[in-house]
């Protein structure tokens, strides 16, 4: 039997590279990932909207003009529902005025169910194989969501060191870990090392999934 090769890049670090404007929001409708795409097509920051909810940043709304980005998000409630989230096409708004019109593919993180930690959103333009290829990435990224999800420990002091929360930060304002390996002047190896070190102290399988535990605990 021929051997499976893993890959060697995290979906997070295939994100932060290309040109699909992609954004994350937490089960408390936060935004806690947002890559320089998003920046480009929509004209905030990731300084400017992480932390906030997405429905305050985005002011989505349907093709005839309705609110679609709200409290309680129903895309929200069917991930956590256990039911796959199908495209969807709205107007959000953008920080120099005016709308744009967008299709958004959505991908649970881990994978649908009572165990989804955040929701990666990603905007249909571009190369339609490399948006795929995203697409797939996350996908293969999310893991099986468990029966019953074992609940957050009490908030207490971060495990994480100051350069790995440092690394976290920069992972959730779409740096991939070559760039953040070039911004702190570390070598590529020590800065996957660092990350591998932080999925293991945060008992999480992916870079998106860390962010979202680091934000929903109050570490970053």
């Amino acid at each position: 039997m021929a051997s499976v090769e893993l890959p060697t890049e995290d979906a997070l670090d295939l994100i932060a590279g290309s040109e699909t404007a992609a954004f994350a929001m937490d089960r408390n409708e936060k935004l806690i990932y947002w890559n320089s795409a998003a920046e480009k097509l929509l004209g905030w920051t990731a300084d400017e909207v992480l932390g906030k909810t997405c429905f305050s940043v985005l002011a989505g709304r349907d093709p005839f003009g309705n609110l679609y980005c709200m409290r309680d998000c129903a895309i929200v409630r069917t991930a956590v529902d256990g039911s796959s989230v199908e495209p969807f096409i709205m107007e959000v708004t953008r920080k120099r005025g005016g709308t744009q019109k967008v299709r958004v593919r959505v991908v649970s993180l881990p994978a649908g169910g009572k165990t989804v930690s955040c929701l990666m959103h990603l905007v249909e333009r571009g190369d339609p194989a490399e948006f795929e290829r995203l697409v797939s990435a996350l996908r293969s990224a999310a893991r099986p969501a468990a029966e019953s999800s074992k609940p957050d420990p009490v908030l207490s002091v971060s495990p994480l060191t100051v350069r790995e929360r440092e690394i976290v930060v920069l992972l959730s304002n779409g740096y991939a870990a070559l760039n953040i390996a070039a911004k702190l002047n570390l070598s590529h190896a020590t800065v996957r090392n660092h990350i591998q070190n932080i999925l293991r102290k945060l008992e999480v399988h992916s870079q998106v999934e860390a962010i979202a535990v680091a934000f929903r605990r109050g570490w970053i």
